[in-house]
């Protein structure tokens, strides 16, 4: 179980990285094709991708480090699903349902940790 919870960590942190560091470092590219981030602005946009980033580090750094874990592995899992949560509302409120299916897995993979953290790894 440990070794699947890290596949599932990394996947998910590689997933956060590249989706956070193109909301970061490249927010103009990103805003052409995203309109929510039209509508709210760059601002938001890159203040959205630092907390993805943030998670991002927050899902692999106390677990391999031993610092904090696994509360704060726990925590960091769980602030991307609330990200997906809200990104699913913004989808369905915008009528934009074609990346719902990326958005279920991106709550999935983080409930997987969030669970495996929680109740079966000790």
């Amino acid at each position: 179980m440990q070794v699947a919870l890290w596949i599932d960590a990394i996947l998910v942190a590689v997933l956060y990285v590249a989706a956070g560091g193109m909301k970061v470092f490249k927010t103009a590219k990103f805003s052409e094709s995203a309109p929510w981030a039209q509508k709210l602005g760059p601002t938001v946009v890159r203040m959205v991708g630092v907390i993805e980033l943030l998670g991002a580090i927050g899902l692999i750094l106390p677990q391999a480090t031993g610092i904090g874990a696994p509360l704060l592995t726990i925590l960091a899992a769980f602030g991307l699903l609330l990200i997906q949560v809200v990104a699913i509302g913004i989808h369905i409120a915008e009528k934009s349902l074609k990346s719902l299916p990326v958005n279920a897995i991106l709550v999935i993979l983080p409930l997987f940790v969030i669970l495996g953290r929680l109740l079966w790894v000790k």
